[in-house]
């Protein structure tokens, strides 16, 4: 990827060029997408596109990044885990605390999926063709992953990667069926249920 601009204008620019490819990707479809049809719609020319970016594919690794790392910013930090993970276990407020997290979780996942839900499957489609594009998403997944597992291995849990695994897989599994389904129920019944559902595994411990 190219430098990142250091001037105000030039920032604004890249800015507006990163804004109007998001709108042509879900508008257009990443075949029919270009420099030139991005360009046009940030109202500059095809030259400024090349300016800071070297092809569609890099501005959509661009896209992808940003996503990411506004990830990061919402999921909480190991620290920030544990301390849940410590009220969690104990038994007047188990099951609610557990219960706290998961729902935290499921939002988290629902947000990042519902913010833009065309681009995100754009993103999906791609990241099987672009192995830089693959890395960037499981950079995404990983972090999650990495989340989940800190809260399941606090409970000393046996084979907790496998359980893990399996509790992150039924939550974005669960949120994929929402996010881009027809779903006859509402998204606040779907998450409260669902973290009622996932938490339910700890109840015995």
């Amino acid at each position: 990827m190219k430098a990142l601009p250091i001037q105000t204008r030039a920032k604004q620019k890249r800015a507006a060029l990163i804004a109007a490819a998001k709108k042509c990707f879900v508008e257009y479809g990443y075949d029919n997408t270009t420099a030139k049809s991005i360009a046009n719609c940030a109202g500059v020319a095809t030259g400024t596109f090349y300016q800071y970016f070297d092809n569609k594919e890099d501005i959509l690794c661009v896209i992808a990044q940003q996503r990411i790392e506004d990830l990061y910013q919402q999921v909480p930090s190991a620290k920030e885990l544990f301390t849940l993970s410590e009220k969690a276990q104990k038994n007047s407020v188990k099951a609610d605390a557990t219960q706290a997290i998961f729902l935290y979780v499921l939002e988290l996942i629902y947000a990042f999926h519902e913010e833009a839900p065309e681009l995100h499957q754009v993103l999906e489609q791609r990241k099987a063709l672009d192995p830089r594009l693959a890395e960037i998403l499981g950079q995404g997944e990983t972090l999650l992953d990495e989340r989940v597992l800190l809260f399941v291995q606090s409970f000393n849990i046996k084979n907790a990667n496998g359980v893990a695994f399996n509790l992150f897989a039924m939550a974005e599994g669960l949120v994929h069926r929402h996010v881009f389904g027809n779903p006859s129920q509402s998204k606040a019944t779907t998450l409260q249920l669902g973290a009622v559902m996932l938490a339910s595994y700890f109840d015995h411990l």
